[in-house]
């Protein structure tokens, strides 16, 4: 179990490391972000949640992950309704993004052996990149009702962050 803890905490330093810099090389820095692409990043990662969470249903067995993968849907299923209802002016994307789309085809090509410890390190570095975007829009943001979603969606975030982290500690 502690190589699953460090490899798990060495797949979200890379991914966190990976974001930093596609953030600095590819969208507006966090701190400038307007709120157009505040929701078509958040509403892409929580699409990421649903869908991959959805997968985590049919293809693990662990009874841990399977009630895990039932709060990311729920929880996510209600942060998706309140991006659209913050968003008014914004239309949240129709799909996600191809990073987040590669992610959840790796996910579906994974066989059952392999299933489960891609979903968590998956996971781990999606709620470090989720919480980042959060925490920087609800301080630095240009829409006061989207930082009022980042700030309340954000403990949240925070709290499956720190479950899934246990679960990879296990």
């Amino acid at each position: 179990m502690k190589n699953r803890l460090l490899l798990s905490a060495a797949f979200s330093g890379l991914a966190l490391a990976a974001f930093a810099q596609t953030e600095t090389t590819t969208a507006a820095p966090m701190a400038d972000m307007d709120a157009a692409t505040f929701v078509t990043m958040a509403a892409s990662g929580n699409m990421y949640e649903i869908q991959s969470s959805e997968l985590a249903t049919t293809k693990s067995s662990d009874p841990e992950l399977l009630e895990f993968a039932a709060q990311m849907i729920a929880d996510h299923t209600k942060a998706g309704e309140e991006l659209a209802a913050a968003a008014a002016d914004v239309p949240p994307p129709a799909a996600m993004d191809p990073k987040h789309a590669e992610m959840v085809a790796q996910l579906e090509a994974a066989d059952a052996a392999s299933f489960d410890q891609l979903y968590i390190e998956q996971q781990i570095a999606a709620h470090v990149e989720t919480e980042a975007l959060l925490a920087s829009f609800a301080g630095n943001g240009d829409d006061e009702a989207l930082k009022a979603f980042a700030t309340k969606t954000l403990p949240v975030v925070q709290m499956h962050g720190d479950h899934i982290e246990r679960m990879a500690a296990e």
